[in-house]
């Protein structure tokens, strides 16, 4: 492992450890983050869920709209809408930010078929963050399930969950909710497209999940602590092995050149002798 290697690495895990102190000190109010591909249907989730009928906080648009982390504070609450994680890399990056400061996940996909790879990718990293409360902390919400048939919109349910069972090891708590039928129902007082729409029962479902958001948070801090303690104890074993090995370099360096330098003098005595002699 090269010095530079080392002092990057180094520097990574200072920043690590800022991030991890900055967590700690976070909002008394639970934080509930929304991630999914772009267009997904996570900021018209968010309008609805924080009651944005009919002048929508987070930005809605086919093009990207959303291109950092953008917050809302209500009540009870704090409401977090991150980048698509399609777009590109900084976006990818952007949208991981907000995995440690969530106590809710809202994991939208939109009813086009089954989860992509970097949908799981991001949901393995998900659960790892959560440990033993992911899968009660991880919501899954079928979006947009008024421009499908019902047959479809199961096939896909069913699919989808098989994918979380494979690879997140367990099956979350799954909405298939309408964005429009709700913001519908609300504006021409229809109660009937309001329960069809399902957002009060995700409503609900969030709520239950957020009593217990305190003791999540501090195991949660534990379990960042531990890993962080480890990282600090492994990276202070190869900066202690660096500086030996620079240091035996230094000293190999050395004995060489003592060598040298007796080689040379013994060969000026030598010569200075033989001049003297002529």
């Amino acid at each position: 492992m090269s010095a530079s290697y080392l002092l990057k690495e180094s520097q990574d895990l200072r920043k690590y450890s800022q991030d991890f102190l900055n967590q700690s000190l976070r909002s008394e109010k639970p934080v509930i983050v929304t991630w999914g591909l772009m267009n997904a249907g996570k900021s018209s989730l968010l309008n609805m869920l924080t009651q944005h009928i009919d002048q929508e906080f987070f930005k809605t648009n086919d093009f990207r709209e959303t291109t950092e982390v953008s917050a809302y504070e209500a009540d009870q609450y704090i409401y977090l809408d991150t980048p698509g994680l399609d777009a590109n890399k900084a976006d990818n990056l952007e949208a991981l930010k907000g995995i440690k400061k969530a106590d809710v996940v809202l994991f939208v996909h939109q009813l086009q078929g089954e989860l992509e790879a970097n949908e799981v990718e991001f949901l393995k990293d998900v659960r790892t963050s959560f440990g033993q409360y992911a899968e009660k902390n991880i919501i899954l919400i079928l979006s947009k399930v008024d421009k499908e048939d019902r047959s479809k919109v199961d096939q896909i349910k069913k699919r989808v969950l098989e994918q979380c069972e494979q690879y997140l090891g367990f099956q979350p708590q799954c909405f298939q909710i309408s964005n429009t039928l709700y913001q519908q129902g609300i504006q021409k007082h229809k109660d009937g497209l309001v329960r069809h729409s399902h957002i009060e029962d995700l409503k609900q479902c969030i709520h239950s999940i957020i009593s217990n958001t305190q003791v999540v948070r501090q195991e949660r801090l534990n379990q960042e602590k531990a890993l962080l303690l480890k990282k600090l104890t492994e990276q202070k074993k190869k900066i202690e092995a660096e500086h030996q090995a620079q240091r035996s370099l230094l000293m190999d360096g050395f004995v060489s050149f003592q060598r040298s330098l007796k080689s040379l003098k013994q060969f000026v005595e030598t010569k200075a002798q033989q001049y003297k002699n002529i």
